[in-house]
């Protein structure tokens, strides 16, 4: 599946954080959470540093281009998400 297709199916989700704290993207965070789970990550440590280590790879695909979460970070962004919301984008 191409990144484009992954973003249509999750588009839908509502970004709640406001507008003037947010330094990153939704997407990246919820994409990149969603490869490194798939990949085995245990938590939101294992979840950075899988980004890390596919850094090179997320910036070709013009993802965090400017900074990687921390790992705190990336779980106050997640928590944001609406679970009902996430579940019905993740099985469409």
């Amino acid at each position: 599946m191409h990144i484009d297709h992954f973003k249509e199916h999750f588009e839908s989700i509502i970004d709640q954080r406001q507008d003037a704290k947010v330094t990153y993207c939704l997407f990246e965070v919820l994409f990149g959470s969603l490869c490194a789970v798939i990949d085995g990550a245990k938590g939101w440590f294992d979840i950075r540093e899988y980004i890390l280590g596919h850094h090179d790879w997320f910036a070709r695909n013009n993802m965090f281009l400017n900074d990687i979460p921390a790992d705190d970070t990336i779980a106050r962004i997640i928590s944001t998400i609406e679970p009902k919301q996430f579940q019905e984008c993740f099985i469409n």
